[in-house]
């Protein structure tokens, strides 16, 4: 069982009510695409889409 965690800007999520929804449905049928064993059974596959404000991420040590 596959779980997929994808983190974007909170603000982004908040712009774009849908895209948890079209990310979720897309990651779900690539994984299922590249998963799916030979006996042709789809993978429950689990995806969080997490939305985490500006001021909690980083990069190279820096608050963004």
């Amino acid at each position: 069982m596959p779980l997929v965690t994808v983190k974007l800007f909170e603000h982004r999520l908040q712009e774009d009510p849908e895209l948890a929804r079209r990310l979720a449905a897309a990651i779900d049928e690539v994984v299922a695409e590249h998963c799916t064993p030979a006996n042709g059974t789809r993978p429950d596959t689990w995806v969080t889409v997490e939305g985490v404000p500006r001021t909690q991420w980083t990069f190279n040590g820096e608050i963004r």
